[in-house]
């Protein structure tokens, strides 16, 4: 009988033209791991194929091998639930005419013959090797819907048996794992035996790039890998540098600053960077550095850097970019060893700009002179009243200093970020404009600022990140100092930079990845940007609750259910009180509720006094872990009382307190200004309140895990 194009089989794991393995070579690799693959070997000839099925016995299925077809049920060459050998002989010729037909270049290794799984759960688990942050494990709901119902979850490898069992219970389709209506379940633990010999696999053979077993066929108590695909690249290491941070000391603290591009001008940059650090009282030696002035704002102008006649700490460069390399070398003569690169035109422009940038770095690197930027807006300490920065932020009247360390690769984002922040009362340590990261990265910031006394929490306006073992490096030295990491992210919906052959690089995207990294390295993500500053404002003062377990407290009715279907939609458990109940029901009228969520009703107005008891009695509770207090219309002088009543339980308790006032400002203004002087956030809405807890309740979460 003709082979029909049917070529000798190439060494296992050799690649093809695609990337990929074919089917075969796949499953010889993972049975090396002992992973459950569906018995199967590869047919050259009818003969071979006969003897096989009957080796492995009916019914079986026949597939199609050959490197140049990716897609195999698409051209035809996939035949199911053959049960004899008469549907065998006629199934394996139609295999080869339709892998002809569909290309008639493709060349056969031969069909590969493999036993029919059992029908029962099907499931997917496949890898992803992303370029930053390395292999990621999907686990999903599998089949030929994979990617319609787009139903998995996702962690950076290596993964650990808890994280495999918080996995299946994150996916939609969990109670069919579980068992469902009277049908059987999978057998979790052959699931978590995959995944962990995935592990070995990985860290083995690291030049995986993709891999997908779809289906996995979970029937009784067994599993059968049904179908394998691999995708394979070279082996590029990353490897973390250990970068000498010592020099960003003279950006955040400078004891002398020289500006080269300071102007008379304050409708230009170099005028504005020049007022806003005179007006803001920075109180070391500031050098104007102009050759067409002799005197700036009262201080005297110098034509270059070399006719300074002391020592420089910071150089704040807002020049031409073609000037930069200029002034980087008399940097380098003058001995300085920061320098803030205002100026735009590098990078950010396309080839051309990017060649000076690399010069810029070299430079750099050759004058020991560690630079933010460039196109930086620069770095403000609010703390320290040092404003080496130009956003329009800083035309704000109240400048808050604070504990909340800032960090934005977008300048303009972070600046009408910091200016709603002060606007609401945040306070920040230090606002940091990475731009380009030609030098200074995030990762760079963030370590600097988990050593920093005067930073507790560090927030992040992210674009990407170009090295994830800086990144986890930085994130987990803040996680040591408990100085928690909070990221927004932009680029959700961002398209790939190529196209995906596989189930698994199609429905894990990279914003899924950067979710994956962040829970790994201890990082918390923020999901929404308006929600950046309550959190921050939230991490700087609460306590971590142990477990997600809310008491709520009110005086409406109205607002116990708001509150409460909140808490549902979230995951937030709103419990039965245990040893509290009976002390409140004594405290509070009898049309109140002294259920959680407790309402001490309208009757807290003539009696605000009894507002603190019940909040210490709730608050002791055992089967409450963090309380939320939802105010609604209260107004002075009852407020300010109320105020300092949540102030003062706040205090002596080791629980998260979150606070919540729907009414207007207008009518508490005593109290809101109490509530502001002692750096204490009152959110406007139910929502907000209930987003803060539930933020709260994931770090918690994360650190319990990471400890």
């Amino acid at each position: 009988m003709g082979r029909n194009n049917i070529e000798e089989p190439t060494v296992v794991t050799e690649k093809g033209s695609n990337g990929f393995l074919m089917e075969y070579e796949g499953a010889e690799i993972l049975c090396e791991y002992g992973l459950p693959v569906a018995k199967s070997k590869l047919a050259r000839t009818e003969e071979e194929a006969i003897e096989l099925a009957n080796t492995i016995g009916y019914p079986i299925v026949l597939k199609g091998m050959s490197r140049d077809i990716v897609h195999k049920t698409e051209a035809g060459i996939v035949k199911v639930n053959i049960t004899n050998q008469t549907q065998l002989i006629k199934s394996f010729n139609e295999v080869l005419t339709n892998a002809s037909n569909y290309n008639s270049e493709a060349k056969m290794a031969g069909v590969l013959v493999q036993e029919m799984a059992s029908k029962g759960i099907e499931l997917i688990i496949g890898i992803k090797k992303d370029p930053i942050f390395g292999h990621q494990l999907v686990i999903g709901f599998g089949g030929t819907l994979v990617e319609i119902m787009k139903d998995f979850s996702m962690r950076m490898m290596p993964v650990s048996k808890e994280d495999i069992a918080e996995m299946i219970k994150e996916l939609k389709s969990y109670p069919i794992i579980e068992g469902y209506r009277g049908q059987q379940g999978i057998n979790k633990q052959k699931l978590i035996d995959i995944c962990l010999g995935l592990n070995n696999l990985v860290a083995e053979r690291p030049e995986i790039e993709e891999l997908d077993l779809n289906p996995i066929m979970f029937s009784g108590n067994e599993a059968a890998i049904c179908d394998v695909r691999i995708l394979v690249g070279n082996d590029q290491k990353n490897e973390v540098s250990n970068r000498d941070l010592t020099n960003v000391k003279y950006m955040l603290n400078p004891r002398s600053i020289a500006v080269i591009g300071a102007s008379t001008n304050e409708k230009k940059n170099g005028g504005r960077l020049f007022r806003y650090i005179v007006e803001n009282n920075f109180d070391g030696e500031l050098y104007p550095i102009n050759p067409g002035a002799t005197e700036i704002k009262g201080y005297k102008a110098y034509p270059s850097l070399k006719e300074v006649p002391g020592e420089i700490d910071l150089a704040c460069i807002i020049v031409g970019a073609k000037h930069v390399p200029q002034v980087m070398e008399e940097c380098i003569a003058k001995g300085i060893k920061a320098a803030i690169v205002y100026s735009s035109g590098f990078a950010e422009i396309g080839e051309e700009g990017q060649a000076l940038q690399e010069r810029l770095l070299s430079l750099a690197e050759e004058g020991n002179i560690r630079v933010l930027g460039p196109n930086s807006i620069g770095i403000a300490s609010p703390s320290k009243n040092i404003y080496t920065a130009f956003g329009a932020a800083l035309e704000s009247k109240v400048k808050v200093p604070g504990n909340i360390g800032f960090i934005s690769q977008s300048g303009a984002m972070g600046s009408a970020l910091l200016s709603r922040a002060w606007e609401q009362g945040a306070g920040f340590s230090r606002w940091v404009s990475v731009a380009n990261e030609a030098d200074l990265t995030i990762p760079d910031f963030i370590e600097v600022l988990a050593e920093d006394e005067l930073t507790n929490v560090i927030t992040v306006f992210m674009e990407g990140i170009k090295d994830a073992k800086a990144f986890k490096k930085a994130t987990e030295k803040a996680f040591q100092q408990k100085k928690p990491v909070l990221v927004f992210k932009t680029g959700r919906s961002s398209v790939g930079k190529r196209a995906v052959q596989s189930h698994t690089g199609s429905i894990a995207g990279d914003d899924a990845v950067f979710s994956a990294a962040f829970k790994k390295y201890g990082a918390l993500r923020i999901d929404h940007i308006e929600e950046l500053i309550d959190v921050s404002r939230a991490f700087n003062i609460q306590r971590l609750p142990k477990g997600n377990r809310v008491g709520v407290l009110t005086a409406s009715g109205g607002a116990c259910s708001v509150i409460a279907d909140l808490c549902s939609e979230k995951g937030l458990e709103v419990p039965e009180l245990k040893e509290s109940i009976n002390e409140i029901k004594e405290l509070i009228p009898s049309f109140g509720s002294a259920q959680n969520p407790v309402d001490v009703t309208a009757e807290v107005i003539a009696k605000p006094e009894m507002f603190k008891k019940v909040m210490e009695t709730l608050t002791r509770d055992s089967n409450i872990d963090g309380v939320i207090v939802m105010l609604t219309t209260n107004a002075d002088p009852g407020a300010t009382v109320i105020a300092q009543a949540i102030l003062d339980v706040f205090n002596e308790s080791d629980k998260p307190i979150v606070v919540g006032r729907l009414g207007a400002e207008a009518i508490a203004t005593q109290a809101m200004d109490f509530y502001q002087k002692n750096a204490f956030p009152v959110y406007s809405t139910p929502e907000k309140v209930v987003n803060v807890m539930d933020y709260l309740v994931r770090y918690s979460k994360i650190s319990q895990e990471k400890k």
